[in-house]
């Protein structure tokens, strides 16, 4: 400690006021905050390896040279064994996340944007950062090689597999490791690996802008590696969505350095996945089995449970270690974890049945999903024959196998050898001959029957499986269309496999969301004691009538906001499960208006590529919700709309783009255009139903808390076009007053 001091004399030339040592994690070097007489303070570090050191030093040198968040090194001392850099403070990404990370993996919207902040900024780091850098300055090896992923590999046999006891062939196991230390090395490119990118070695600053630490292990390497490190981190159980969310962001980010194949990264990103699990087990075994460190066996379990969603995503392509892996998750000890409710670590309550981590929960409020025993959910296969007919992994059968090798194989043809049945010139071969479209006519029929008569019996699982020759041309174009058929038909989840390509697709459920906050006043005395939305009509809670509409229409997924009574809202969609997915935004707090509460929402929202509807519970009508999703499709926001009168009016141009707004009885008009004149543009009265595109969310930064959602619409309708759209013969009725009652029983009876 005493040459420690004197390092930071001769750098600073102030004396050491106090030093505070700062917990270690799992490193030999031990850290120090040091303060001098003025109050400043820096970090100073005292390592065993010189070599390790140095590495650091080398790198973040270079590193802040090349403008990337990395400390800055102050000084270094003679013998190689301290250094003093600038103090990044005491908050960490691994800190920030604990709460997401401590309920399961229910992260909130700040939660996840330090999350998309922190991984926007790995491709920098990792092909900036590689300019112009020395790689033989690394330890303890440049670049990553076969060596070193057998290495790990054996690591994982020896401290992990074999202290399960499960019996294996080691000759087999060996081969394939063989073969896998080759494809890993093989993953093309040249650019810095950080190794160990996790959550732990992520400093944030006041801003939360984050800094990257503990990069001394890095090397040459595949960049999927570091992405696979942090995003398959055991103990923070990422969901799926967010994981591709995430990777989303990454690529979104890679590109601005270097053209991408996306195929190609997603390839390489699988293979670094299993890698990187192997590895961690490897360590949690030694850790936990063998030095009996409680934090490594607990990370055995959600460790095992990403090796088992991996496996049944077909992600480990050599046959016989899948066969022991497949054997490893299905023993006994590592058996799935019951489902139960949880509690944040910050106090919130987030009460699941069966949970779907799918979707990222956001404070600070809560979101709870119930759902029955789940919708139905296809799953698409395509195959090689040659290589066996997919696996059945629900338990439920297989469903159908259809061969597609009576029709015309493009691959028989020079030019079509290299390309799939996603590419466009083999799709023109295909369509063209016309054989496949013959041969999917009564496909499609077969499917639409059997998936109706499984969405009316509560079913959970289909499959449908495609085999050719190869898995390549006619079976990957049968498999995409049949997939994309379905979803579009009937809104439901569909997974689309195309084995032999390694290529996977998952098509999401149509979503909704259902304001169903707001404190019915015009409905009282009824509303004092139950909420709007299970004020019954014609024997039904307004709340059933809107879901069973969604539900014939084929959203699936739908988000309720809930403030008025909220618990009776949420024990009534436990006690009345409906075969969906239903989560609820929770503005106990403070009701948020139409437009707070969409961007409220908006982590329960984002991933539906396409939109999402929007409808107000008191709302009933004949609108149909398929129709008007599809004409909404692809565009910022689409308003149902109809000439009904009433003394406020949506102003829409020819093309019914919206332009502005005006109440015709006080001659006040609203509009991003100046000296707008509403006489020259067409009048509708809003009906309470949009669907709307998540790209709109960006718009919502700098908009309070609480807002219309008109106001917002009409404030950023001259960047985003927002349409009209109007259904011919379209009933609607808004049951807002208890006079309206009765007419709303008449309404539903003649509908």
């Amino acid at each position: 400690m005493e040459e420690l001091r004197k390092l930071y004399k001769e750098a600073t030339g102030l004396d050491v006021a106090n030093v505070e040592a700062i917990p270690g994690a799992g490193s030999n070097r031990k850290y120090y905050r040091m303060k001098g007489t003025d109050g400043s303070t820096l970090i100073g570090a005292i390592g065993t390896s010189r070599d390790e050191n140095h590495a650091f030093c080398y790198l973040a040198r270079h590193f802040s040279a090349s403008g990337l968040p990395v400390p800055q090194v102050i000084a270094e001392s003679e013998d190689g064994l301290r250094y003093l850099q600038n103090d990044l403070g005491d908050k960490s990404l691994f800190d920030a996340l604990k709460g997401g990370r401590e309920a399961g993996g229910r992260y909130n919207a700040h939660e996840r944007e330090l999350l998309r902040k922190t991984i926007a900024a790995l491709p920098a780091m990792q092909i900036r950062g590689a300019l112009g850098l020395d790689f033989s300055q690394c330890y303890p090896q440049e670049a990553l090689d076969e060596t070193n992923v057998l290495f790990d590999l054996n690591y994982f046999k020896y401290c992990f597999l074999k202290a399960t006891g499960l019996d294996f062939h080691e000759l087999k196991l060996e081969a394939s490791f063989q073969l896998m230390a080759r494809d890993i090395v093989s993953i093309p490119g040249g650019a810095f690996m950080y190794r160990d990118f996790q959550a732990r070695n992520v400093m944030l600053d006041s801003q939360d802008n984050p800094y990257f630490i503990d990069f001394q292990g890095g090397r040459r390497g595949p960049v999927q590696y570091d992405v696979a490190s942090f995003l398959w981190q055991a103990s923070a159980r990422y969901p799926k969505r967010l994981r591709e969310e995430l990777i989303k962001v990454y690529l979104q980010n890679l590109k601005q350095y270097q053209e991408v194949s996306e195929k190609q990264f997603r390839q390489g990103l699988q293979l670094c996945v299993l890698f990187r699990l192997l590895q961690v087990l490897g360590a949690y075994g030694f850790r936990g089995y063998f030095e009996r460190k409680k934090h490594f066996l607990e990370s055995i379990p959600p460790a095992m449970e990403s090796l088992r969603d991996l496996l049944a995503e077909g992600g480990c392509p050599y046959p016989y270690l899948h066969e022991v892996l497949s054997a490893l998750v299905s023993m006994p000890q590592f058996a799935p974890e019951p489902k139960q409710s949880v509690k944040r670590a910050d106090g919130l309550k987030t009460t699941e049945l069966n949970p779907y981590t799918s979707h990222p929960q956001d404070g600070p409020a809560t979101f709870s999903r119930y759902d029955a025993q789940g919708p139905l959910v296809v799953r698409v296969f395509s195959f090689s024959y040659g290589k066996g007919i997919p696996e059945d992994t629900s338990g439920n059968g297989g469903g159908y196998v259809f061969d597609c090798r009576s029709t015309h194989n493009p691959g028989r043809y020079e030019p079509y050898k290299q390309l799939t049945g996603l590419d466009e010139p083999v799709i023109r071969f295909l369509e063209d001959d016309g054989e496949i479209l013959t041969f999917l006519e009564s496909v499609y029929k077969l499917a639409d029957a059997h998936v109706h008569r499984y969405l009316q019996r509560g079913f959970t699982s289909l499959m449908f499986s495609f085999g050719c020759t190869g898995g390549q041309h006619r079976s990957v174009y049968s498999a995409q269309h049949l997939g994309e058929h379905i979803h579009k038909k009937f809104g439901i989840e569909v997974h689309i496999c195309h084995r032999e390509q390694k290529i996977e697709q998952v098509l999401a459920p149509a979503r909704a969301m259902i304001f169903a906050a707001g404190l019915g006043t015009r409905l009282k005395p009824l509303t004092d004691t139950m909420p709007k939305a299970l004020v019954p009509v014609a024997g039904k809670p307004l709340l059933e009538h809107l879901l069973d509409k969604l539900k014939a229409s084929g959203f699936y997924d739908v988000v309720i906001n809930v403030h008025h009574f909220a618990d009776m809202i949420e024990d009534w969609c436990q006690a009345h499960p409906k075969g969906m997915h239903i989560y609820f935004s929770d503005e106990r707090a403070e009701l948020l208006e139409t437009g707070g509460g969409i961007k409220h929402a908006a982590p329960l929202l984002r991933d539906a590529q396409e939109g999402f509807l929007i409808h107000n519970v008191d709302i009933l009508s004949n609108v149909d919700l398929q129709a008007f999703a599809e004409a909404g499709k692809g565009r910022a926001a689409t308003l149902l709309v109809s000439k009904r009168e009433t003394q406020r009016y949506l102003l829409f141009d020819d093309d019914m783009r919206l332009v502005g707004w005006t109440n015709i009885s006080t001659g006040e008009v609203r509009s991003p255009y100046p000296n707008l004149d509403p006489k020259l543009y067409h009048k509708y009265a809003f009906a309470g139903i949009h669907y709307m595109n998540p790209k709109l969310f960006s718009y919502f930064e700098g908009w309070p808390d609480k807002f219309g959602i008109i106001d917002f619409y009409l404030k950023v309708c001259a960047e985003e076009p927002i349409y009209g759209f109007v259904q011919p013969g379209l009933k609607l009725m808004d049951v807002g007053k208890l006079d309206t009652l009765s007419e709303a029983e008449a309404f539903v009876a003649g509908q």
